[in-house]
């Protein structure tokens, strides 16, 4: 492009810049104008310029061209019509093409900022499908972030305030975990599970966890539910919410410290077992197969020593409605008798590498 027609058209830009800032129509409006404009200066520039020989198609290509100044129908149009088409091109084509092209990029930016803003705001609603809702945050949120996602899982996170050292990969959610709009933007009724943590805020008052624990019992109640209490004497409440598996943190924390004081070495091999981000073993439950009903505990052992896996123990229900009652109130068996007679449903209990999946059985 030549020094002067470059200028031409800067010059031609800033007329249709200043004469959109006082165009008032819309988006589709001014690309509905542009668009007729567009074609009409094509078909005058068929019949001025050409007698209507050749294609439209060519005039409509040498329309464009005189948008940017360029082409030899934009330096020199053999016609007094011509000239007034290149004319409305350059001032009213140029305007209306300013308008539509701001018009989108405005749109584009406002719409990746707003997206943007409302993730680390915590404004918008999670995507993510088959992920773990973390409800609530406290000391314990950093590692527990660490296992999920070593493991595979999304994570989404409901808490009053932004941690300050949370990963992107992270989903967060401004708001209380107890409140039904907060957990529908945490993606509660498309989760696998929701973990609900003890709130510092609160002490060891379990009641906002409990409440939590109803609110996401009565908008998922398919999610499989873990929930942190301090007070075993809670869990009959707890039970209300129809949660699948409670933890009592402060006594597991003691019991592995008493253990790890009068077992010498033992700390480093629970560290390897209870994690999985350290690629090292973890524990892992695996539904007893169908073909081993009626089968015995030494068959079923020898199954999945076949496959890796270092079988512990058993989780059974109890013998009467076994069906309603969940998991976690299930009975467990640390090494049971080898002659056992297995009757399904069973759950066996392994210790597995990390990377170990159930499709390897």
């Amino acid at each position: 492009m030549s020094a002067k027609r470059f200028i031409k058209t800067v010059k031609n830009a800033k007329r249709g810049i200043a004469f959109s800032k006082k165009f008032k129509h819309r988006l589709f409006g001014s690309l509905a104008l542009f668009l007729g404009l567009l074609f009409g200066c094509a078909l005058l520039v068929w019949w001025q310029e050409k007698n209507f020989t050749g294609s439209y198609i060519d005039s409509l290509w040498s329309v464009l061209f005189t948008l940017i100044g360029q082409g030899e129908f934009a330096a020199s149009p053999k016609t007094f019509g011509g000239r007034i088409i290149v004319f409305l091109i350059s001032i009213f084509g140029v305007a209306l093409f300013g308008v539509v092209f701001a018009e989108v990029m405005q749109r584009l930016i406002n719409s990746q900022l707003k997206k943007m803003l409302g993730e680390m705001m915590g404004i918008n609603n999670c995507k993510f499908e088959g992920h773990v809702v973390i409800c609530g945050w406290n000391g314990r949120g950093p590692y527990l972030i660490r296992e999920l996602i070593a493991s595979g899982r999304q994570v989404s996170l409901i808490a009053k305030e932004r941690p300050s050292s949370l990963s992107s990969e992270i989903f967060y959610v401004q708001g209380n975990p107890s409140e039904r709009e907060s957990l529908i933007k945490g993606g509660v009724q498309q989760a696998q599970g929701a973990i609900i943590l003890g709130d510092p805020a609160y002490g060891d008052d379990d009641s906002h966890t409990i409440l939590t624990g109803l609110a996401i019992e009565a908008i998922a109640p398919e999610v499989y539910t873990v929930m942190e209490l301090h007070d075993p004497e809670n869990e009959r409440y707890a039970r209300y919410a129809h949660v699948d598996d409670i933890l009592y943190t402060d006594s597991l924390i003691a019991d592995i410290t008493a253990m790890c004081t009068h077992n010498e070495g033992i700390s480093a091999f629970i560290r390897d077992i209870l994690s999985t981000a350290d690629e090292g073993h973890s524990f892992a439950s695996f539904d007893a197969p169908e073909e081993f009903n009626d089968k015995t505990i030494k068959e079923l052992f020898e199954h999945f020593r076949e496959h890796e896996a270092l079988p512990i123990g058993i989780i059974t229900p109890p013998e009467n409605n076994a069906s309603f009652v969940p998991v976690s109130e299930w009975i467990s068996t640390v090494s049971p008798p080898q002659d056992q007679v297995i009757k399904l449903p069973m759950k066996v209990v392994c210790i597995v590498q990390d990377n170990y999946s159930e499709t390897s059985k």
